[in-house]
């Protein structure tokens, strides 16, 4: 009888399951060490959902609808009222309307002869310079002035003495320093303002209007120079030739005395009344105002500081996030059931206009790069009003990621293979 030999019917299958299997774990493998790192490692960023709403007081505040204060009224056949930082205009009154500007002509006359003028040199003061008249530093025809102290005369003083010196001493004459002041005022855009004379006594040809000098002063008071000079309540140098030193004293009253008041400068001929181009900084907030055409000295100096109130009361400060917010989260590479956090680093405040909508919008990668440490700035959101960027916040990690194991990507492969194999069946 023929014998049959065990077990050499099922072999051939037991192989064939051995190889598919081995198969399969190569191919896992290949597919672990291989393709995920590519895909891992590369990241794309893009915005996040934008949203939109009032600026808020503080964290986890509600928006409400903002009742403005009611704005003032002065007692100034014209005036304006600007943000000196951004332009905006607060208020006003006949901005555009034409008016002798007097003595505020004397901002442009100091902005150029900083700009043209050694502020360790001297210069000579002529005989029609000193005969200029009215408000006078009281130049001596031949005498050795320091830029420095002219300066301050032209400010502080308001001397059209020191103003002619300037000009004479920068273009060599008073016109050709004329046509560089209007020259200038071209290039600020003030279409509405004509320059005569360096110091501002009425002349035919020479005006303005309160929103060109409000523009005028904004840009001035960013020139460091200029600001000390406007912000000068008092000072003195020595005076040659006589015993007592040379004292000046601002004709704005109110720097010095008012201490949110920086400058600018003050105004007046019988013609265009009493005028002030001041302006005032308080929380953060920088302003400028103008006051053309009042009565009294006193009653412009009333005015201003009632437009610089009114201008702090528009704004307040603001906290647009808290440090540690959690605003995003993304995927990690070879985990399932994991995100990584993002959080903001900082605080972000700002100081803005109670009317003032914010815009914020959110960029974040779509998978977090690996390995990456805690604390590191994957995305960023970013606070806008209109086209104008208020501040930005980096958006940190909050853990670490290291970088995954041969056998942390085996089991997320294995794991979403035996997900696809289940889903097959089922």
């Amino acid at each position: 009888m023929a014998m049959v030999q065990e077990g050499n019917g099922p072999r051939p299958a037991r192989r064939n399951c051995s190889v598919a299997t081995l198969a399969l774990l190569a191919l896992v493998l290949f597919v672990a060490c291989c393709v995920p790192v590519a895909w891992a490692t590369t990241s794309t960023t893009g915005p996040g959902a934008v949203t939109t709403g009032p600026a808020q007081p503080s964290a986890g505040s509600s928006s409400t609808a903002v009742t403005l204060p009611a704005a003032p009224s002065i007692t100034g056949k014209a005036g304006i009222l600007i943000n000196m930082d951004d332009g905006r205009v607060l208020w006003e009154k006949n901005a555009d309307e034409r008016r002798s500007m007097a003595s505020t002509t004397k901002i442009m006359t100091a902005l150029l002869a900083i700009e043209n003028l050694d502020p360790q040199g001297t210069v000579e003061a002529s005989r029609l310079a000193t005969d200029a008249g009215e408000s006078e530093m009281l130049l001596e025809p031949g005498e050795m002035v320091p830029v420095e102290q002219l300066l301050y005369g032209i400010m502080v003083m308001s001397g059209n003495d020191a103003a002619m010196v300037a000009a004479e001493a920068v273009a060599g004459d008073v016109q050709a320093f004329v046509s560089m002041m209007n020259a200038r005022a071209a290039e600020l855009g003030l279409k509405e303002t004509s320059f005569a004379n360096p110091h501002g006594l009425d002349a035919e040809g020479h005006y303005s209007t309160a929103r060109d000098l409000a523009t005028l002063g904004a840009y001035a008071m960013k020139n460091p120079e200029f600001a000390k000079l406007a912000g000068t309540d008092r000072i003195e140098f020595p005076w040659p030739g006589r015993s007592e030193n040379r004292v000046m004293l601002n004709h704005n009253k109110l720097v010095g005395k008012v201490s949110f008041v920086t400058g600018i400068k003050t105004g007046f001929t019988n013609k265009a009344g009493f005028c002030l181009v001041g302006s005032g900084s308080r929380d953060g907030v920088n302003l400028v105002t103008v006051v053309l055409g009042t009565e009294s000295s006193d009653i412009c100096g009333q005015d201003t500081v009632r437009l610089l109130e009114y201008g702090f009361s528009l704004y307040r400060e603001q906290v647009l996030i808290e440090k540690g917010t959690v605003l995003a989260t993304i995927p990690i590479p070879y985990q399932i059931n994991r995100k990584l956090q993002l959080a903001t680093d900082r605080d972000l405040v700002r100081t803005l206009h109670l009317s003032d909508v914010i815009s914020k919008s959110i960029d974040v990668p779509e998978m977090s790069p690996i390995p990456v440490d805690e604390g590191t700035a994957l995305g960023a959101i970013t606070f806008t009003v209109g086209d104008r960027e208020v501040g930005m916040v980096d958006l940190v990690t909050m853990e670490a990621v290291p970088r995954p194991t041969l056998g942390v990507k085996l089991t997320y492969f294995w794991s979403r293979f035996s997900g696809w194999l289940g889903g097959l069946f089922s």
